[in-house]
């Protein structure tokens, strides 16, 4: 036997006694623990409270699992926020899941949260309830090893972690586990109303210091689009470049949240938030108030103010 043949044949045996070995582990990870899964779909039929009739409202939901069978339990707590006022109460429980009623497949549908469920758990009237007051509603899940979802661990003695990761906190119902079900008091709005072609014309603010334009807004027809009861997008160019823009409009009144345009000079990125108040009277105009660059990015002035026009076409 050739030396380069020898090589081969040691080879060989020690892959084998490799594979031998290797099979004969039967839990190569005993410690390695599952997480929960609990994932809610809001019925968005039932996913509102009617500001005109707050008492007739209901939330609708289904829950997924696939391990509901180590889940101990799972309760709902809520807050309300109060738009008017900008405060949000303390957080209250709401209620307990029935866990007998998942079925084999670890699905609960159509669990019902009336509108007294919340009044009588936040302490308030239907009288207490006016547009875009917001009620929150908190998943907590209990595993029957004593795990809770979500829940800081501890790293070290300065350091913690969620054990839901920020990825599925901010997700979509499409995620393994929700955390939070947002329930806004709105005034339902008529079928069209605030959708199709406007343009979108930038009234008064800065111009754009990176391309010489007069707007940091293009002026142009955008196609506004609904992605909800009372929540409208839109894309138009910011600085030249494609920017969702998405907004709600309720009771008369139209909301802007924070947005990150994720456009950068390396360190923060330019972010726009709402200026004030905006109203409208119906949707023929909407006129638009931003405070751009909050962060300060790129070296530019903070906080300018931008105006907006939308018009319908």
């Amino acid at each position: 036997m050739t030396t380069m043949q020898s090589l081969k044949y040691m080879l060989f045996l020690l892959l084998a006694a490799f594979v031998f070995h290797a099979c004969d582990v039967e839990e190569p990870f005993p410690e390695v623990q599952k997480a929960v899964n609990m994932r809610i779909v809001v019925d968005p039929e039932f996913s509102t409270i009617n500001r005109d009739d707050p008492a007739s409202a209901k939330v609708v939901l289904d829950l997924y699992s696939e391990n509901v069978e180590d889940v101990e339990k799972v309760e709902f707590f809520a807050d309300f926020f109060d738009f008017s006022e900008g405060t949000t109460s303390d957080r209250s429980f709401l209620t307990e899941v029935d866990l007998s009623r998942f079925n084999a497949e670890g699905v609960l549908e159509g669990l019902e949260i009336s509108f007294n469920d919340f009044a009588d758990a936040l302490k308030l009237d239907a009288s207490d309830f006016d547009g875009l007051d917001l009620v929150t509603i908190y998943n907590i899940t209990t595993l029957k090893d004593g795990r809770v979802y979500p829940s800081q661990l501890e790293l070290t003695e300065d350091q913690t972690v969620n054990n839901v990761s920020p990825n599925i906190l901010n997700s979509s119902a499409t995620t393994s586990f929700t955390s939070t079900v947002p329930v806004l008091v709105q005034c339902p709005l008529p079928d069209g109303f605030a959708t199709g072609t406007y343009m979108i014309e930038q009234v008064s603010g800065p111009t754009d210091p990176f391309f010489g334009n007069p707007y940091r807004w293009t002026p142009q027809e955008v196609n506004v689009t609904a992605t909800g009861p009372v929540q409208r997008t839109f894309t138009g160019k910011y600085l030249t470049f494609d920017q969702d823009f998405t907004f709600t409009v309720t009771c008369g009144i139209l909301v802007i949240r924070r947005t990150d345009t994720g456009l950068s000079c390396g360190g923060p990125s330019l972010v726009f938030v709402q200026d004030g108040i905006n109203t409208y009277d119906d949707d023929s105009e909407f006129t638009i108030t931003l405070l751009d660059n909050v962060d300060g990015a790129c070296g530019q002035p903070v906080g300018e103010e931008i105006e907006l026009k939308l018009t319908k076409l």
